[in-house]
């Protein structure tokens, strides 16, 4: 295709715009896709998120629409899980989890197959990982410490003490809050994402909701711990969001170009 996709075929392009806005899945893509690209699209800005949908368009109408399942392991080995292994590394967590994941979609994108079992044995520990940096953990933590600072004054703890107790609580709470909220979700979806990843199956990866996933790694880049709670404002951590959705639909196009026409 010469020239740029929106020149090119405007009113495709249009109605391909059009779809991503209204988050609409097109006849011939697969559905794992639209899932994908619609929560990439609306995460970005809007002049960002033209530019990439118009790049977006030039590859997929380069392909012709046929978008192999290799390009799920592409995006995953070069995209996603260096992003959370970046978010793990900054927020004091470990990244061996994500690094293992990505080990198996560099597996998988050399031809190598990778069994169910083995890739829900490295997304159980991954996406435990990756819930819990989603975890909107600064803003419970604010909560809980404001409600026990509150009872403890109420009952004469005294500035100092009422401080201890406040953050003790708040601790506790929030710390147990989000490991639960991490395991829950970690085993709800590590088996039905690794049935489809081990078969290459496209359809059973739509209905492992990938939609969501991409907002958990978004919200896990993102995230504040409670210590950086006070360092930026609601402003600054939209920003943080809209850079990493610039990021994952940037790779994800990236996957798309190395696919061989």
């Amino acid at each position: 295709m010469n020239g740029s996709p929106a020149a090119a075929a405007p009113a495709s392009y249009g109605r391909l715009l059009a779809r991503l806005e209204a988050g609409m899945a097109g006849p011939g893509l697969p559905d794992w896709l639209w899932q994908v690209v619609t929560v990439l699209h609306d995460g970005q800005d809007a002049a960002a998120a033209r530019d990439w949908a118009a790049r977006l368009y030039g590859e997929l109408a380069r392909l012709g629409g046929r978008v192999p399942f290799s390009v799920v392991h592409d995006w995953h080995a070069r995209t996603v899980a260096p992003v959370l292994a970046e978010a793990s590394v900054r927020r004091g967590r470990p990244r061996e989890p994500q690094d293992a994941v990505r080990d198996l979609h560099l597996r998988a994108l050399a031809g190598e197959p990778v069994t169910a079992a083995e890739w829900e044995a490295v997304l159980l520990p991954a996406l435990r990982e990756a819930y819990r940096l989603a975890y909107a953990y600064a803003d419970a933590f604010a909560q809980a410490y404001a409600g026990a600072h509150a009872y403890a004054v109420a009952h004469d703890y005294g500035a100092e003490r009422a401080a201890e107790f406040a953050g003790e609580y708040a601790e506790l709470n929030t710390g147990a809050n989000a490991a639960s909220f991490a395991e829950g979700n970690a085993l709800a979806n590590a088996g039905a994402t690794a049935a489809a990843w081990a078969a290459a199956d496209a359809r059973a990866y739509a209905e492992a909701c990938p939609f969501a996933h991409v907002q958990v790694y978004a919200l896990a880049w993102a995230g504040r711990e409670r210590a950086a709670a006070g360092e930026e404002g609601g402003d600054a951590q939209r920003e943080r969001l809209r850079s990493v959705f610039r990021r994952l639909a940037d790779g994800l196009v990236g996957g798309l170009a190395r696919v061989a026409s």
